[in-house]
């Protein structure tokens, strides 16, 4: 009887958790969002979604434009800018990332950044799809993590100064699509999955492409690659 007893109260909490982690999901929600740039000449931008897709190319007039679509209240983006001296902070968050929702969720964010002002650049995803096209856009360094989901990262065309990034890719599966002109090194670390690395040379865990060690402006590459694959192609 006693444990008959301990048994109820146990999946009655478990049951009142359920429900409280549990989220509503409403009618769908449209928004827009613009950043001006300000006085800043260098910009510092965190993007950081907990579940969902995102979309993030250049060519915007302004610093920052950006279109999201939700149907979960507790997503909806905030943003934030703020200007110290020649450099600019920008952050755009998910509003909540905890509870689980009931229903067909939806959740995209689809963010333009201009080509013109120098960025560094983190992402950093929780549950979703991420596509990154950075052709164009003048990143001095980027950082992506990645929890569960897909990944394509473009980082083709030309690029001025030197390029560091770090992937933690997490427990999915990546593309990254690399230029031919600029030397790139690639290092992998970890993961249990395949690696396709597409006109590129392999010693080890480091992949080159031919142009390595032969151009002023080189990009370097820390992957890890979690649970899942990762394909790397030169273009």
């Amino acid at each position: 009887m006693r444990h008959t007893k301990i048994l109820k109260i146990l999946l009655i909490a478990l049951l009142i958790g359920w429900m409280v982690a549990c989220v509503r999901v409403g009618e769908l929600k449209e928004e827009t969002q613009a950043v001006q740039l300000g006085e800043a000449e260098t910009v510092d931008i965190e993007l950081k979604i907990g579940t969902g897709e995102l979309r993030l190319r250049g060519g915007a007039s302004q610093l920052m434009e950006g279109y999201f679509l939700y149907n979960v209240d507790r997503w909806r983006p905030e943003v934030d800018y703020h200007v110290f001296g020649k450099r600019g902070t920008l952050k755009v968050r998910q509003t909540k990332t905890s509870g689980m929702p009931i229903g067909n969720a939806k959740n995209k964010w689809e963010i333009s950044l201009n080509n013109d002002v120098p960025i560094d650049l983190e992402v950093d995803f929780g549950v979703g799809e991420g596509k990154l096209d950075f052709r164009g856009i003048k990143l001095q360094s980027l950082t992506i993590d990645m929890g569960v989901g897909e990944l394509t990262v473009d980082l083709t065309g030309e690029r001025n100064v030197n390029l560091d990034v770090i992937i933690d890719g997490g427990v999915g599966s990546g593309t990254i699509c690399l230029p031919e002109e600029i030397g790139v090194r690639v290092t992998v670390d970890g993961g249990l999955g395949s690696i396709d690395a597409l006109g590129m040379n392999k010693d080890g865990h480091v992949f080159t492409n031919d142009a390595y060690g032969k151009t002023d402006v080189s990009m370097d590459i820390e992957i890890d690659a979690g649970i899942g694959s990762l394909d790397l192609i030169v273009k």
